[in-house]
């Protein structure tokens, strides 16, 4: 049974799940359009690194931090969740952004250590900053960086200053390339992206699907994990909270994408990946789970159709 399955850890469940989403991120491919030449075909493999590598990234921040048991409920989750938004799949710019913020997550997540922390911190920072050049809105989730300063190590005033030397740094190498090659200096001015309110491009038929099931998530799933939250070891509750952050900060970066495609969505997906593995490792009807877990597999091919 998949929910016996995907509650145990082991290399096949990560490899059942690469390969549900290399079937999908294939599809994707095949419905925008494929050229076959060396440089789309470089592309779309680097894509689909960045796109698996991600879950494991994921997967790596959510046990090492006790937010989930030790099943593979989150990186199902995550496949079900990107599978929904098939236009992130063929964006490498999105694609490219989502894991360098998962990245600063995972930065962030070792600041609780309490070793290195001016150095997690500045990656972090770093991380995001790039993620901001591939996605320029994408900066909005420097605020995680301050969130994890602010939980873990606040007293020192110098873990406050380092987010803004890691953008100044990226922003010193950014020029650096463009002089570089392109002879002139790196413009913030073109670089930054106006913001728009207008949600028409959701009503298209395939768009309005994904973004109907995505709302349905949320409500669930951040519902089931408010409820839940009270139970949670007092130790893990810093940075349970980062991801109800990530989570807010992803729907905001959603609402004020100047280009409402659906892939701007895409990085709710990790932070509702978390927060849903809650309500599949919670003890309820086991045929019921099973059901669930056969809807979140199959319901992603109905846009294949739509």
């Amino acid at each position: 049974m998949l929910s016996s399955f995907f509650s145990k850890s082991k290399p096949i469940n990560y490899i059942a799940v690469a390969l549900y989403m290399a079937l999908l991120f294939g599809i994707a491919h095949y419905k925008r359009g494929f050229n076959v030449n060396s440089s789309d075909v470089f592309l779309t493999v680097l894509s689909f690194f960045i796109y698996i590598l991600p879950m494991l990234v994921l997967n790596f921040v959510a046990k090492k931090n006790d937010l989930i048991n030790k099943g593979t409920f989150t990186i199902l989750l995550y496949a079900f969740l990107t599978a929904m938004l098939p236009r992130s799949l063929i964006s490498f710019q999105v694609l490219l952004s989502n894991m360098l913020v998962l990245m600063a997550l995972q930065n962030i997540s070792y600041i609780r250590n309490e070793k290195n922390i001016k150095a997690k911190v500045f990656n972090a920072s770093i991380c995001i900053a790039l993620a901001s050049l591939a996605y320029f809105w994408s900066i909005g989730f420097l605020v995680l960086v301050f969130f994890g300063v602010f939980f873990f190590e606040p007293k020192n005033y110098r873990n406050w200053i380092i987010p803004f030397i890691g953008i100044i740094t990226v922003y010193v190498f950014a020029n650096c390339i463009t002089l570089i090659l392109y002879d002139s200096f790196f413009s913030l001015r073109s670089h930054i992206k106006p913001f728009s309110f207008s949600f028409q491009g959701y009503l298209a038929k395939d768009h309005l699907f994904s973004v109907g099931i995505l709302i349905i998530c949320i409500v669930f799933f951040f519902s089931i994990y408010l409820i839940k939250f009270g139970r949670k070891a007092a130790k893990t509750k810093p940075i349970a909270r980062i991801v109800i952050m990530y989570l807010i900060l992803a729907i905001g970066v959603g609402v004020i994408a100047p280009e409402k495609s659906t892939s701007e969505l895409f990085f709710i997906t990790p932070p509702l990946a978390l927060i849903g593995t809650t309500y599949l490792e919670m003890d309820y009807h086991l045929f019921a789970k099973e059901i669930n877990i056969w809807v979140f597999i199959c319901l992603p091919f109905i846009l294949v159709f739509i």
